[in-house]
């Protein structure tokens, strides 16, 4: 069977960076991404991943894009725009404790169309020795390997691996 995930692409590597060296000492400690865009990541919200059923995510970096530098499992999903005030607060306050550097929850007031909507829950983050190139990631889509050629960061797509 080839193994299902996301692949969100050209993230900044300090955002990963920050996660993984608390990874390295508490893997199992759920941190998390803000990918940016307004649109909801439909296959999480379809099937919610939880830490018992995780979802498989594939990163680049902004630096890299077209190679797989990081790994981790999707443990949960949160659309901020249907965050309670209560909730939006609690995650504001581990994001400040657990990632200073990203500056807690981007606010839900300020988003526009095209801000960041989606919060991704992630555990076990890995930096992978032997990155892969990501046309080894078929598209769900289309049945297509991801392309090369894309020259801009930001994005995902639902994937399966080669």
């Amino acid at each position: 069977m080839k193994l299902q995930g996301l692949f969100i692409y050209g993230i900044f590597e300090s955002v990963l960076r920050e996660i993984y060296d608390i990874h390295t000492s508490q893997p199992d400690l759920t941190l998390y991404l803000q990918p940016y865009s307004g649109s909801r990541i439909k296959m999480l919200r379809a099937n919610p991943p939880t830490p018992n059923k995780p979802t498989r995510l594939y990163l680049s970096v902004s630096h890299a894009p077209h190679k797989v530098l990081y790994t981790a499992d999707i443990v949960g999903w949160e659309d901020k725009s249907l965050l309670t005030p209560r909730r939006f607060q609690e995650l504001n306050s581990l994001i400040k404790k657990y990632q200073p550097a990203e500056g807690g929850l981007y606010d839900k007031s300020k988003m526009s169309a095209s801000g960041s909507r989606n919060v991704v829950h992630i555990q076990y983050l890995t930096k992978l020795h032997d990155p892969f190139s990501i046309s080894n990631l078929i598209k769900i889509s289309d049945g297509k390997p991801y392309s090369t050629d894309k020259q801009s960061s930001g994005g995902w797509s639902e994937v399966r691996l080669v």
